[in-house]
């Protein structure tokens, strides 16, 4: 994955890296917060996926895997604390991977779409529910389907 964003302009690359980041935050703020909790899920799972994603996204995990809580924790801080301001705002920046898929090889563009949707599928997860009951809110069920995302083809 790292060498096909090699060929991408500078924020274009960093905004590949930084999107797992921003649909943990995004996931986790469905229900209005986001809570120490969902972070070290999240950077649990990102950590997993730094070895065991199926395709050449597991370098983009890894790349990233190193202080992910830190990370999160920096990047939540420069965003609004509304809620709805906060999604909106994430919304837009995640929207910015959409003409980017279309300059990555079109394999890779598919395998790291759907693994951003798998990706925001586990973190709605890690949090919410009794005893496993209504894990994913109406709102969450909404949001991990990335709708700012068109999926590429």
């Amino acid at each position: 994955m790292l060498y096909h964003i090699s060929k991408l302009h500078r924020d274009e690359q960093e905004l590949v890296k930084k999107a797992p980041l921003l649909v943990t935050i995004l996931v986790a703020g469905a229900d209005g917060e986001v809570d120490s909790e969902e972070i070290n899920k999240a950077a649990n799972l990102i950590h997993t996926k730094a070895f065991f994603e199926a395709s050449d996204i597991r370098h983009l995990y890894k790349e990233i895997d190193h202080d992910v809580e830190a990370s999160l924790n920096t990047l939540l801080k420069e965003l609004p604390t509304d809620a709805i301001e906060r999604e909106k705002r994430l919304s837009e920046q995640l929207e910015g991977l959409n003409p980017i898929f279309v300059k990555l090889d079109s394999q890779i563009a598919v395998d790291f779409y759907k693994s951003l949707r798998n990706f925001a599928v586990k973190v709605a997860q890690t949090s919410g529910g009794i005893l496993g009951i209504n894990v994913v809110n109406h709102h969450e069920k909404e949001v991990v389907k990335l709708p700012m995302l068109n999926e590429p083809k």
